[in-house]
């Protein structure tokens, strides 16, 4: 929306007030954001092989690694983004960025694995707080109605940056290995800060009266809310622990069997490529709380799922099923932040996301490690791996199904909060 002056840092005044124009140039800002956010996730694991060979670790020793960075998202989603709550979602999205951005220069040019694990750790802190306050800001730019439905399209900008790590990454590291990968995920974030800093306005936020009790994990924990907090959390964790279980570990599978860095790269794109249109589909029929659909998607899933374990598959074959996998299961994890977002008032909504997402991180942790004790067992070594992701799909259904039978709405929880 242009205002009454022509400074190009007005420029972007975005809520309820808003133009169109204003309000799709602040959700495109926000969308990149997320994306260099999904650049910098999905390419950790795509350099897993390149590191590997760099170092001289076994593949087992991997997942300590890969692990380091979401136990930082841990802590930046839980401590940090609830800071968009109190001080403004902007200024927590252009401080994070800025800070992992220049940490991935650094760690670009690591010389031993614990620097890296320490970088890495540092680097998750700066993702953690980025990811809740994009998604509560680009819900926050619309009409309530409308807010479930576009915190999960721009959730997809996650997805499509793992896509674009799997590109960009298929073409670098045949010539500059890991640390070229690292060092286009340090520019990235460098640069957007910038753009943020002079293009995008956040709407107003939340009440006076409301001001002095955001940030705190109280307000999502009050008994009209409590329930349903601890279900989403079940959800987020249980998803997360899947997704990660394979993005982190289909390159090493792939590399395993005797495919390039740059094969492994291109499969794992097809991956996020369906979670991309998986998003989509899911964010347009997930209206706020409708966590049938979220339900529906995990299905798919298993079954997929079930379908990878139980049939060896040739490479196009594999390559297909990755994209339907990936279509569901990295297209119910947009979906279902849109439904999680629209669970909190606005004064808490920050605080909420960057809860259910700090916990998801419980799982994303997990993941890894989880593979890395199949590896220790031999069971990456074949089709039996995908049986793994199953049992917390089911659960993630299972919790699915009972947030379906109904949550109260933010407007009647304010009474509540402590």
């Amino acid at each position: 929306m242009i205002e009454g002056d022509d400074d190009m840092t007005n420029s972007v005044r975005v809520g309820h007030g808003a133009t169109q124009a204003g309000r799709l140039v602040g959700v495109a800002l926000v969308m990149l954001t997320l994306m260099v956010e999904g650049f910098d996730l999905q390419a950790a694991n795509l350099v897993g092989p390149s590191i590997v060979a760099d170092f001289g670790i076994s593949r087992s020793q991997l997942g300590p690694l890969l692990s380091a960075s979401l136990v930082g998202i841990l802590l930046g989603s839980t401590q940090v983004a609830p800071l968009g709550d109190r001080y403004g979602r902007k200024p927590v999205l252009i401080v994070a960025s800025l800070a992992y951005g220049l940490l991935s220069l650094g760690a670009a040019s690591a010389t031993s694995i614990t620097q890296l694990a320490v970088l890495r750790f540092l680097i998750g802190i700066g993702l953690g707080a980025v990811m809740p306050n994009g998604l509560t800001l680009a819900g926050e730019m619309f009409e309530e109605h409308r807010q479930a439905s576009m915190t999960g399209l721009v959730g997809i900008g996650i997805t499509m940056g793992g896509v674009l790590a799997g590109v960009t990454s298929a073409e670098i590291l045949p010539h500059w290995h890991w640390r070229g990968v690292f060092v286009v995920g340090g520019v990235l974030p460098v640069a957007i800060a910038l753009l943020l800093a002079l293009c995008l306005r956040e709407p107003p936020l939340a009440a006076d009266d409301v001001r002095h009790k955001r940030g705190s994990v109280r307000a999502i924990l009050v008994p009209s809310l409590r329930a349903s907090t601890l279900t989403v959390w079940v959800v987020f964790a249980s998803m997360s622990l899947a997704f990660h279980l394979l993005s982190s570990w289909i390159p090493l599978m792939v590399a395993r069997v005797g495919q390039s860095p740059a094969s492994a790269a291109w499969t794992t794109t097809a991956f996020h490529a369906g979670g991309v249109s998986g998003g989509i589909v899911a964010s347009l029929l997930l209206t706020r709380g409708h966590w049938q659909t979220a339900a529906l998607f995990m299905s798919g899933a298993c079954v997929t799922m079930l379908l990878l374990g139980a049939f060896p598959a040739g490479p196009s074959v594999s390559l297909a099923l990755f994209i339907v996998a990936g279509f569901f299961v990295a297209g119910t994890l947009n979906a279902i932040n849109g439904a999680a977002g629209g669970l909190y008032p606005m004064a808490s909504r920050a605080t909420g996301l960057g809860w259910s997402l700090g916990i998801a991180r419980v799982g994303s942790i997990m993941g890894p490690l989880v593979g890395s004790v199949a590896a220790t067992a031999g069971i990456d070594r074949d089709h039996r791996f995908f049986f793994l992701p199953v049992l917390p799909l089911a659960i993630a259904l299972v919790a699915s199904l009972a947030l379906a039978r109904g949550r109260p709405s933010p407007k009647a929880s304010q009474g509540g909060r402590a």
